[in-house]
């Protein structure tokens, strides 16, 4: 198990200038981008600080996964290689899924899957659909994605999901699987979160 470390994230920007897609493309359609950004209280109460967590562990000390994530965050253990991280302060995750088999399609297929699974969702509106590359900022090379973003909605309420299938190493393949989910308002919250824990994420060994 690798020791806890402190590392330096780089910023959003400095992100975006690299990795070109990242969570521009992650903007809901009808997001206004177009006049000056203010933040309002609610949104200043919901800052989140963001720490290394450990989780798929079979010990308290011995896990197989980390990633940066948010700090306050639940952590709940859903089984066959699934583990959400859920904001007790407001309805949004993040999701991940560790392994999707011995023989993943590419990332680009995954997320074809992906979108014709969705069919039929109530309320559903695909955002984007996109492939791109970046480095990890935890010793895992170079990373390949295919991210999906839609709303549909749950009962009246709208929801905003991005889903993210990545490789490490130079990989191009479906090896791990990310989503996160939240109110639309949430996207950039949700879209930073996302970005850490890609970046972030190895497995132990």
């Amino acid at each position: 198990m690798q020791k806890k470390r402190s590392v330096v994230l780089a910023g959003v920007g400095a992100t975006l200038g690299a990795a070109g897609l990242v969570l521009a493309t992650m903007l809901p359609s009808s997001a206004d981008t177009t006049g000056q950004q203010v933040t309002t209280k609610a949104e200043a109460t919901s800052a989140v600080s963001y720490t290394w967590r450990y989780f798929e562990c079979w010990k308290p000390k011995e896990c197989h996964a980390s990633a940066v994530l948010p700090k306050t965050w639940k952590h709940v253990d859903q089984g066959d290689s699934k583990t959400a991280f859920l904001d007790p302060t407001a309805n949004r995750m993040i999701r991940f899924n560790i392994w999707l088999g011995d023989k993943p399609p590419t990332t680009v297929v995954a997320g074809q899957r992906k979108v014709a699974a969705l069919k039929g969702t109530p309320g559903l509106k695909i955002q984007n659909v996109y492939t791109t590359t970046m480095q990890s900022t935890n010793s895992q090379g170079k990373l390949t994605l295919t991210t999906v973003v839609y709303t549909y909605k749950s009962g009246k309420t709208t929801r905003w999901v991005a889903t993210r299938y990545f490789g490490q190493h130079g990989s191009k393949q479906a090896e791990r699987e990310i989503t996160v989910g939240g109110a639309p308002t949430d996207y950039k919250l949700l879209g930073t979160a996302l970005l850490k824990a890609t970046q972030s994420f190895a497995l132990a060994g």
